[in-house]
């Protein structure tokens, strides 16, 4: 019986049906036999809901771009602003035969797989955490792409090496406001993939300042930012010779995301 249960839950799951996916695992609470290994683990799943865990953490993986990406506590759950900013730097590389792209601060993997998948380049991503590389070399396993994945700070790793493409879901959240998220985004957030310094500016300037120098001429840069952030991202570009090409909004209008050349 736990079978079909998981089996329905994942269906809802990949439909993104998340409010029938909260009503099916109160339901599937009637029918757990405690006595079984398989029906305590539906439990734990059940526990999970009423501890408001997001679901993805909960059955350990989500779809971006119709693509399975496994997550554990070591990696944030692409939110819909990076799986936009995935289509939109897909759009460009499909349209410009990019073949050297990187990835920058690659957590899951899930931006680099997608982009692996929709062009034959070569396909760098790097990111400080080990444990995030860890999860990310499965993901591209299981997905079937060949990435080359560094583990180092930012642009350490690639020191030498030029690409068409860059981009980036950096941290940005302001270290003050941390403790101010909500639980479940403390508990299953790692710090290092969200902590963006006193202004949550920290690693824009570092990238922003930095990046030039690992583009081609006439490469671009596509870099997420939270909503309230827009407007000084832009300046941090612009004092660095970044004109830019795209926004990406989100559907209030808020600017998340920008493509700059």
């Amino acid at each position: 019986m736990r079978d079909s249960w998981i089996k329905k839950l994942r269906a809802l799951l990949e439909k993104g049906e998340t409010e029938d996916l909260k009503s099916a695992l109160a339901l599937a609470s009637f029918h757990i036999d405690h006595s079984t290994r398989k029906e305590a683990e539906l439990r734990l799943m059940l526990d999970g809901i009423g501890r408001n865990i997001p679901i993805p953490y909960i059955i350990g993986y989500t779809l971006v771009c119709g693509l399975k990406i496994s997550l554990n506590k070591d990696v944030l759950n692409p939110g819909p602003e990076t799986v936009a900013l995935i289509e939109m730097a897909s759009e460009y590389v499909v349209k410009y035969h990019s073949s050297q792209i990187l990835d920058l601060c690659t957590g899951s993997g899930a931006v680099a797989i997608v982009l692996a998948r929709k062009c034959n380049g070569n396909i760098v991503a790097t990111d400080i955490s080990e444990k995030a590389l860890a999860i990310a070399k499965f993901n591209a396993s299981e997905n079937k792409v060949a990435i080359n994945f560094m583990h180092g700070d930012l642009f350490e790793p690639v020191r030498g090496m030029v690409f068409d493409v860059i981009v980036t879901n950096p941290p940005y959240v302001k270290s003050g406001a941390i403790n101010l998220l909500p639980g479940f985004v403390r508990d299953f957030a790692p710090l290092t993939a969200i902590d963006g310094g006193d202004d949550g500016l920290f690693f824009h300037r570092a990238i922003l300042s930095g990046a030039k120098d690992f583009l081609r001429p006439g490469g671009s840069l596509f870099v997420e930012c939270e909503d309230d952030q827009d407007k000084d991202v832009e300046e941090l570009a612009a004092k660095s010779g970044w004109d830019t090409r795209r926004r990406l909004t989100n559907r209030h209008g808020n600017t998340r995301g920008f493509m700059f050349t």
